[in-house]
């Protein structure tokens, strides 16, 4: 199992993160969205608690705002997708895992990663492992105000 802290950070370096502790919870998100943002077949974000997560020069982030309330942060100078968070949940944020040094695991349990938003996955994606799929949301992830919205 990973010791913490461990870091990662941008393709260029530009952007460094620490990880003081394991992640809650790993979604791979297939949604349209998603897909556009990432620019493959899902997104892949891991939970974490704010206060579990040090990141350093945060000058070199740049937000984008997919909802009005849900913010994506990537460094101004690669364009590597790093951070997201949700304002109406100001203890939780996502990280993108891929972007811990080394491919370290993210530390979290057995039973907390899910692919979601299958149902709206592009039509040559095939789904071919044993994590759990949901065709919407799962408990796990971080529920956005426009997803409250909408139910």
């Amino acid at each position: 199992m990973t010791r913490f802290p461990v870091q990662g950070g941008c393709h260029c370096r530009a952007v460094r993160y620490t990880l003081l502790a394991p992640a809650m919870s790993v979604q791979h998100c297939h949604c349209s969205r998603c897909r556009k943002l990432y620019g493959g077949l899902s997104g892949c974000g891991a939970v974490i608690a704010r206060s579990d997560i040090r990141i350093e020069s945060i000058e070199n982030l740049t937000t984008y705002r997919s909802f009005p309330s849900f913010a994506r942060m990537f460094c101004k100078t690669c364009g590597c997708p790093l951070f997201a968070y949700e304002d109406s949940e100001p203890q939780l944020m996502y990280f993108a895992p891929g972007t811990l040094d080394g491919g370290v695991h993210p530390g979290h349990p057995a039973g907390k990663e899910a692919r979601i938003y299958v149902a709206s996955k592009a039509e040559w994606d095939r789904v071919a492992d044993d994590l759990p799929a949901y065709d919407a949301s799962c408990p796990d992830e971080i529920i956005t105000e426009q997803q409250r919205l909408n139910e």
